[in-house]
């Protein structure tokens, strides 16, 4: 889980920083990454670069540019996250609704108020994270959670998805280009195209070998060395900003 701090007092954005990490470990969230910006025009940056972000907690009194104008430029380059205002008034909560704010925290944090919110943004990114797909077969559609999904390939234009119970599900003969066939599934952080007929679930994976993958529950698949080579790069590094 990502989260954005963006607050131009350096001190609290280091309070912040802590009550989240004291909160996770609290709740056993082991995977937390936070990123502290005193500066809203950097996270923004960030943003439209490709950096994701699942929560942005935004002071709104901010000198280069408030919370609440961010906020606006955050949704208009398409971020979809959560997005939690601090505040040191009630005045500002009707702003905050310009751009579907979460919710808002009132300065000084109460850190119980702090904690319930988390929960609740906490709990929301986990009905979230549990999408499905609709896979068209010639038996009719079927709904796929994409958590189930270990990865997908292309077999003569057919879209084979290989499942977390060891079953795979045919789709019908596909007349678009493999990428755009799986668009939905590469729109998800944990998905990554590899080599021109291979998308695969970052989360599910354990080991990357030579010639072959290692998913989770002692499953595996053989691909080329060069489809390997490719996943061992971002497979190395969606683990390692996870462990942040």
């Amino acid at each position: 889980m990502n989260i954005a701090i963006c607050d131009d007092d350096i001190q609290s954005c280091k309070m912040l920083h802590l009550l989240l990490k004291e909160h996770a470990s609290r709740k056993n969230i082991s995977n937390l990454s936070i990123s502290i910006f005193t500066d809203g025009n950097d996270l923004l940056d960030d943003i439209q670069d490709g950096e994701n972000f699942d929560i942005c907690i935004l002071d709104i009194l901010m000198p280069a540019v408030s919370g609440i104008d961010l906020g606006v430029k955050l949704r208009d380059s398409g971020y979809n996250g959560l997005i939690i205002y601090l505040t040191a008034s009630k005045d500002y909560a009707l702003d905050s609704y310009k751009v579907k704010a979460f919710n808002y925290i009132l300065k000084p944090i109460v850190p119980e108020s702090l904690y319930s919110t988390l929960d609740d943004a906490f709990a929301n990114l986990s009905v979230k994270a549990d999408k499905n797909i609709i896979v068209k077969t010639k038996d009719g559609n079927i709904r796929v959670s994409t958590s189930n999904i270990l990865f997908v390939e292309l077999c003569k234009r057919i879209l084979v998805y290989h499942l977390t119970d060891g079953s795979a599900i045919e789709s019908i003969y596909i007349r678009v280009p493999f990428a755009e066939a799986n668009k939905e599934l590469l729109e998800d952080k944990h998905f990554v195209q590899c080599g021109a007929g291979n998308v695969i679930n970052l989360s599910q994976v354990t080991m990357v070998c030579n010639d072959e993958i290692i998913f989770k529950d002692n499953l595996s698949a053989f691909f080329s060395k060069k489809v390997c080579n490719e996943l061992r790069t971002v497979w190395t590094e969606y683990w390692f900003k996870k462990q942040e």
